[in-house]
């Protein structure tokens, strides 16, 4: 039994782009066991996948002991193989016959999927993942769309993003919807909004507009739901997020609105997708002296909704 130790991101997205890796593992090295580490958000999406045979949990802790606390879990094993996606030096405290730190190069012009695929495999390998077979996962909600697609179409919105400079404003998002759904090839769309209970203040005006064709699922389902729910849709349109990466994972069109994010790296992969950016930059928004990341309100305020409807007509494929 060879034994492969993944370590990877506290972050949705991160895990989602790095994925192909467990499958690569699972298929190339005969025998093998993954073991992947992750945080408590994606853990709720891959404790599910087939390529992963175990899974840790690193839950983030004061001065940095989670990582004592992953080290008492896996130091007692012989690894034959660690990839460290954190860059971290956890690798040279545990037996192992190969050890590869990934390093984020901020010069790198490359799609992060390519960046890191490569490095490890010299393989281009795309985001992966192979479900367990649970009917349990797909829940009420799940239950509940499924019906309505018998005669509706479905658009996913996700409007939240873990950090608000990332956030193209709620009320934008609204207009957006409603003037999709008074166009001819939307008119039987219900737009499905989605995102994290906690964040659910962030887009309040979403839902006091009482409209029937939105369909509030804020913190309402699973990830895992959602990750289903999401191949009942037509179509997503989201901030640069971890639920934008996992749209791509679902294989369902993805429309992801960029600004302060780096497009050319974090862009939903697949050659079907489309980014629609702010006319600034990162370098633009972010990179004059004065600029505090913590407590900046959002930066896509140059992000029309003109623009954005204009792309999404042009690219629904509905």
């Amino acid at each position: 039994m060879k034994n492969i130790l993944v370590v990877s991101s506290n972050r949705l997205g991160d895990c989602i782009l790095s994925s192909g890796l467990h499958q690569y593992f699972k298929k190339n090295e005969k025998n093998s066991k993954v073991t992947l580490v992750c945080g408590e958000i994606p853990s709720e999406l891959f404790k599910y996948c087939n390529y992963v045979d175990e899974l840790i949990i690193l839950k983030k802790k004061k001065f940095a002991l989670h990582w004592f606390f992953l080290w008492t879990k896996i130091f007692l094993k012989k690894w034959d193989r660690i990839v460290d996606l954190r860059g971290t030096i956890i690798s040279f405290f545990l037996f192992s016959k190969e050890n590869f730190r990934y390093k984020n190069s901020k010069k790198s012009k490359n799609h992060k999927v390519y960046d890191i695929s490569q490095s490890i495999t010299k393989q281009i390998l795309p985001p992966s993942i192979n479900l367990q077979n649970n009917k349990k996962l797909k829940g009420t909600n799940f239950k509940k769309i499924k019906d309505l697609s018998k005669t509706n179409n479905f658009i996913m919105i996700a409007p939240t993003a873990n950090w608000t400079g990332k956030i193209w404003p709620q009320d934008r998002f609204l207009k957006l919807i409603t003037i999709l759904k008074k166009k001819s090839k939307f008119k039987k769309t219900i737009f499905i909004i989605v995102g994290p209970l906690k964040e659910k203040h962030l887009v309040q005006n979403i839902f006091k507009s009482n409209q029937t064709y939105i369909y509030d699922l804020f913190g309402k389902s699973s990830l895992i739901e959602i990750f289903y729910i999401m191949k009942l849709c037509n179509l997503f349109i989201g901030n640069d997020s971890g639920l934008m990466h996992m749209a791509s994972l679902a294989k369902i069109k993805t429309i992801g609105l960029f600004g302060p994010s780096d497009r050319d790296k974090y862009r939903p992969w697949g050659s079907q997708n489309v980014v629609i950016s702010s006319s600034k930059g990162p370098d633009d928004l972010m990179g004059h002296k004065n600029f505090k990341a913590k407590g900046s309100d959002s930066l896509m305020l140059d992000l029309s909704v003109d623009k954005v409807l204009k792309e999404v007509m042009n690219n629904s494929g509905m």
